[in-house]
């Protein structure tokens, strides 16, 4: 029998950090594109918030390949200050569908307006936020 990444011991990882990046927009799009096609085949799926200062991020999937990433996520110099938080182990999936989802600010606000009035930059309230994002967002 052969294990499939999608079910079994699953881990889900969510951190913050402060963004270090030479260039916006090219450095996102490649954040994104490689995590697509290597999370695809780690069997990880997750959300990457992002608000022009910091990243929070949840990845769900086996507990080695999460660990492995996080690590990963870890030594990469554009993150900086990273806090985990939510590290637990999960029976299913709340975004089984995306290999690895960008949500940008503007798409925050336009989902949930109310959000205009809260400032980011605090890490309690960017943890706080996502926990909102992730109700609203997963399945």
């Amino acid at each position: 029998m052969t294990h499939d990444p999608m079910i079994g011991d699953l881990l889900t990882v969510s951190y913050r950090s402060r963004v270090c990046l030479a260039d916006p927009v090219a450095d996102l799009l490649g954040i994104v594109q490689a995590s697509r096609v290597r999370n695809l085949r780690l069997g990880i799926t997750g959300i990457l918030l992002y608000n022009g200062f910091h990243f929070v991020q949840t990845i769900e999937g086996p507990q080695n390949a999460c660990r492995e990433l996080f690590a990963r996520i870890s030594e990469d110099p554009r993150h900086s200050d990273i806090v985990a938080f939510g590290v637990r182990k999960i029976e299913r999936r709340r975004f089984p569908d995306w290999s690895m989802r960008l949500i940008s600010r503007a798409e925050l606000l336009e989902t949930m307006p109310e959000l205009r009035l809260l400032d980011l930059k605090e890490p309690q309230d960017i943890e706080r936020l996502h926990g909102r994002v992730l109700v609203e967002l997963s399945y």
